[in-house]
C-alpha cells in the first residue's frame, strides 16, 4: 500500500530558506536590543545630575529600555507583518491578481 507523499512548503523546499525568514530576523533583532539593554543594566554607568545640593542619580539602562521598548513595537510590527504579496495571494490566490485599472 503507497500513500501519497505530503506537499513540502517552499520553506523546507530550500535548505537555506531559513536565513531569508523575516521573522527570524524579526526575533534576532528584538533579543540583540534586549541584551543590550541588559548589558547597560549590569554595566552601563548612571546619568548623574546635579543642582545645588540635590543630586538625582537614574541608571542609563532605564533610557535605553524606554528607546528598546519603542523600538521593539516598530521593529514587530514590520518583520511579524505579512508581506503584502502574501496577503493579496491569500485574498485572490496564487497568481490569480487582480488587473489594476489606469488612473484617471
Amino acid at each position: 500500500m503507497t500513500t501519497a507523499p505530503l506537499p513540502l512548503d517552499e520553506a523546507r523546499r530550500e535548505p537555506r530558506a531559513w536565513l531569508a525568514s523575516r521573522p527570524l530576523w524579526t526575533d534576532l533583532a528584538i533579543v540583540a536590543m534586549w541584551t543590550a539593554v541588559a548589558i547597560d543594566a549590569l554595566a552601563g554607568p548612571d546619568l548623574v545630575s546635579r543642582s545645588g545640593d540635590t543630586v538625582a542619580t537614574v541608571p542609563s539602562a532605564v533610557i535605553v529600555a524606554v528607546l528598546a521598548a519603542v523600538a521593539t513595537i516598530f521593529v514587530a510590527r514590520y518583520g511579524f507583518a505579512p508581506e503584502q504579496r502574501d496577503a493579496e495571494e491569500s485574498k485572490h490566490g496564487p497568481g490569480d491578481r487582480p488587473a489594476r485599472s489606469a488612473p484617471g
